[in-house]
């Protein structure tokens, strides 16, 4: 049979339809493509943003986003210059002067540009933080106006706790901006560089970390190298960290099927924080090596109080209050001479103190400055005492503490050269542990930790350290007015302690151990006056200095203006919220 004619029919009765289908696809796709175009878009938000700014509320010197064309494939209007400072210039009529208004109502000023880099050392002001002043509910202010913060108090947020409306110019043009290349070598594939955080471990070296992280050999020394022209390599210490942005070679598909090592890894850029203040930066040269800076982040520093009970130990109840450490230790100390801390410390004893608090760039407490004001009232709140912090003419800028009469709150001797320990044998006639026989004590025992360290009682020069029959390891240092302090059974004497050297009070001379004839890690503490033993504990020496004539007047002013500060702060308490009224209304009954 023959179906040739037939089929050659078939085709050609179908041929214009299909020729009319096609013409028909072709007239909808082309009227749609027209549409399209002639639609005209929303302009972004961020660029609505930016018509709504005039051209004086920009800070000069800050360049305004390039023009673009983004991804969507519609050009941005570009913003018209920038003046530079000084400069006069048209103002245009905003597009919306009700969004100016709102953002000058709201922050206090109109919307502004945040630069893109952060300032080195020696750009004063380029990294002032942003904190909330100080306000009714935040604290009070003394006479002198200066605000103090109450750290235990509970703030409630308003319209000036939201942040101000700052931007990176990165921010406006959605990421389009040029990157740094993390293409090492020419190739098809080119790996984004990762970011990772490597902590010290306990004798490892910058030259480790890195090699623990994956950086080729190369790249390790140089970055240590570098890193070692500004900061000395032998202070870094376990558990610090360091920021990383290693990048990987480029390579071709072939390599990267068949490879099965992963790629070494090219060191681009290392970020140390060395403390609240100080920064290291590490980035590549772009022909070979690295180059690191130093920055410093300036510190705003306030003044803070706290006050309370003491429920447990002062450490604990002032830690509660919001007290950082270091002011807890140093308020110890200022009464180290009048206070055992150990023996005369009761539940429901007082304190008080102001000092002043750091916070850093980002508006975080990283640590406490100078006490100001110490107040305690111990042995069940029969003693009391206060001290203001004043610096002397002739204290080469180091700050002492005073009564309110003037009188130094400085001793010959502390009453005890260690913190934390325990009386585990009084002076004067005992059984002895070792021997069994009644023998005399000429000294104290402080049981405490090994390890734990041992400070000088007062000023003197070192008379004798060493080994020392059966006290062991011991220490003798010469006093003024006839005066002599003895430590003996120390695990170890400090390196730099020995005969003639002179130290100063509270400086660390040893440390606790059990050497010579001992039972157990303690410290065996003696006073000797005129060459006699005497009682440690209940020894009384007049204070070390007393003010008078021009420094007495200066001293008065400066303590006036401390309990104007100390009065702002009593007056704040009915603002305190009403858990912490509560509290202190049950701390008032007890």
């Amino acid at each position: 049979m023959d179906f040739g004619d037939g089929s050659k029919d078939g085709a050609t009765e179908r041929a214009p339809l299909a020729v009319a289908a096609a013409l028909a696809v072709l007239g909808l796709g082309g009227a749609f493509l027209a549409f399209a175009m002639s639609r005209q878009p929303a302009a972004p938000a961020v660029a609505g943003a930016i018509e709504t700014t005039s051209p004086a509320s920009v800070e000069p010197g800050v360049a305004a986003p390039a023009p673009d064309i983004g991804a969507s494939g519609i050009a941005k209007e570009p913003a018209p210059p920038i003046s530079p400072m000084g400069a006069t210039q048209p103002a245009a009529a905003p597009v919306s002067p009700t969004i100016d208004s709102e953002f000058a109502e709201a922050f206090g000023g109109p919307l502004r540009v945040k630069p893109l880099a952060a300032a080195p050392i020696g750009d004063a002001g380029a990294l002032a933080p942003r904190l909330k002043p100080a306000g009714d509910r935040a604290g009070a202010a003394g006479a002198d106006g200066t605000a103090v913060l109450s750290l235990a108090s509970v703030w409630m947020a308003d319209r000036s706790d939201r942040p101000p409306p700052f931007f990176y110019i990165s921010d406006l043009d959605g990421g389009r901006g040029r990157a740094a290349s993390a293409r090492v070598t020419d190739g098809d594939i080119a790996d984004a560089p990762r970011e990772m955080r490597v902590t010290l471990a306990k004798g490892e070296t910058l030259v480790d970390a890195l090699k623990r992280a994956g950086v080729r050999a190369e790249d390790r020394n140089d970055a240590a190298y570098a890193f070692g022209k500004v900061y000395n390599l032998r202070r870094l210490r376990p558990g610090q960290e360091l920021a990383l942005t290693i990048g990987a070679p480029a390579r071709t598909l072939f390599q990267a099927v068949s490879e099965t090592d992963p790629p070494p890894g090219y060191l681009m850029s290392l970020d140390f924080r060395v403390d609240a203040e100080r920064r290291i930066s590490l980035s590549r040269n772009p022909e070979e090596g690295y180059a690191a800076k130093e920055f410093l982040t300036p510190l705003m520093t306030r003044v803070a109080a706290v006050d309370g009970r003491i429920d447990g130990s002062l450490y604990l109840s002032a830690k509660r209050q919001g007290a950082p450490d270091e002011v807890i230790a140093g308020l110890a100390q200022m009464f180290a001479y009048d206070v055992d801390f150990q023996r005369e410390i009761f539940g429901g004893d007082e304190f008080e103190a102001i000092f002043e608090v750091r916070y850093d760039e980002a508006g975080n407490l990283v640590g406490g400055g100078d006490i100001l004001y110490g107040r305690l009232k111990w042995r069940s709140r029969t003693k009391e005492k206060g001290y203001y912090r004043f610096e002397t003419a002739d204290g080469g800028g180091r700050g002492d503490y005073f009564d309110a009469s003037g009188e130094s709150a400085r001793r010959l001797l502390m009453k005890t050269p260690i913190d934390g320990a325990r009386l585990s044998s009084g002076f004067g006639t005992r059984r002895h542990p070792i021997l069994g026989y009644q023998k005399a004590h000429k000294g104290v025992d402080f049981a405490a930790a090994r390890g734990t360290p041992i400070m000088a009682a007062g000023d003197g020069v070192v008379e004798r350290a060493g080994p020392y029959g059966t006290f062991g390891n011991y220490v003798r240092i010469r006093h003024a007015q006839g005066y002599k302090t003895a430590y003996a059974h120390m695990n170890a004497v400090k390196k730099g302690v020995r005969t003639g050297v002179r130290v100063r009070q509270g400086d660390i001379i040893g440390y606790v151990g059990s050497t010579g004839r001992s039972t157990g890690p303690h410290l065996h503490y003696e006073v000797h006056l005129k060459d006699k033993p005497v009682n440690p504990q209940s020894l009384k020496i007049a204070t070390g200095y007393e003010l008078g004539g021009k420094e007495l007047q200066r001293f008065k002013e400066e303590r006036d203006r401390i309990d104007g500060m100390r009065a702002a702060h009593a007056n704040s308490r009915p603002e305190e919220s009403g858990l912490l009224a509560d509290n202190r209304a049950k701390d008032e009954a007890l």
